[in-house]
């Protein structure tokens, strides 16, 4: 369903798998979800799951190793979830699981994921092991289940943190999140910060929104580094992509690791859309999504046309 944005702000368009171009191509597997989070770029919950035979076959038409990113709604209650990850691996790509982590607190739904070789989780963790703070961003008290998927997964997995710092809610989450990966010793994780994005359902307007310059100053004086050190890392291309993104800032939190692959770092990215395309990061030839015509197109302005429908 295409609302009624204006398509000409935007530099849309469409490839065959054949032709991608892109580096991460995002797949919505499922629309269904366990949470009912108050920023969600993908609110439709009646939208069908995807069928994995069609995932097979577009897989197998791209010329190139792609990153796959498995997400929904809530990918892992899709049935077939395991044989995304596999058929993905199976055809040469690399894939990420992005998941709000809830069933990840059984650790034998963790083991049949490590089975399949995946290396890369990305867990949702706005409120850290603040009850509060998920209930005020995420209308759930999960805390419990979200530190336990942590303890589960901490060792066998190159982990990500999605946190959204939300303006007047948990500011302090910086800290807690750093509190967390010492607690824990967790080897491989990146904490990944961001604003609240004006896509789908959220809780806060532009105006109302952290800026890039905010949550630079908020995360270096939680974490201990000069906003200077921070800056420092602007404008890096990216690690696999060689694409610089305006958006995105990583730092690794010992200044003399060089491998992004390993220890721990941060990544801050601007979900922003105050902007005159309404969108985070417009123009971006990193991120593609695939489409429900089984084509690729940019991810942020795939999303805007598609806002509350796909």
């Amino acid at each position: 369903m295409i609302n009624d944005f204006d398509i000409s702000k935007l530099n849309y368009y469409e490839q065959e798998a054949e032709d991608c171009t892109f580096f991460d191509v995002v797949a919505d597997i499922t629309h269904r979800c366990n949470m009912t989070c108050k920023n969600c770029y993908l609110p439709n919950r009646t939208f069908p799951d995807m069928e994995f035979e069609k995932f097979k076959a577009f897989i197998k038409r791209l010329k190139r190793p792609v990153m796959i990113r498995l997400v929904g709604a809530e990918p892992t209650l899709h049935p077939q979830l395991l044989d995304f990850i596999n058929t993905t691996f199976e055809h040469g790509h690399n894939a990420i699981l992005v998941t709000n982590g809830l069933r990840l607190s059984s650790a034998n739904f963790v083991k049949k994921i490590k089975d399949t070789g995946l290396k890369h989780l990305y867990i949702s963790l706005n409120g850290i092991d603040n009850d509060d703070w998920y209930q005020e961003i995420d209308e759930m008290r999960c805390a419990d289940k979200k530190i336990k998927a942590v303890k589960n997964t901490k060792n066998d997995f190159n982990l990500n943190f999605g946190i959204i710092i939300v303006k007047g809610i948990n500011e302090e989450v910086p800290s807690r999140a750093h509190d967390l990966i010492k607690r824990e010793a967790i080897p491989d994780v990146t904490l990944r910060f961001k604003n609240v994005g004006q896509l789908g359902r959220y809780q806060k307007e532009k105006d109302e929104n952290l800026k890039m310059k905010d949550m630079v100053k908020l995360i270096g004086s939680q974490l201990g580094y000069t906003e200077d050190y921070i800056w420092s890392h602007y404008g890096k291309p990216h690690r696999y992509s060689k694409v610089v993104e305006p958006g995105t800032i990583e730092f690794p939190l010992d200044p003399n690791n060089k491998d992004r692959y390993k220890g721990q770092w941060v990544k801050i990215t601007d979900w922003d859309t105050d902007n005159e395309q309404g969108i985070p990061d417009p123009g971006s030839i990193r991120r593609g999504r695939i489409t429900q015509e089984w084509k690729v197109a940019p991810f942020y302005e795939h999303a805007k046309i598609n806002e509350n429908g796909y």
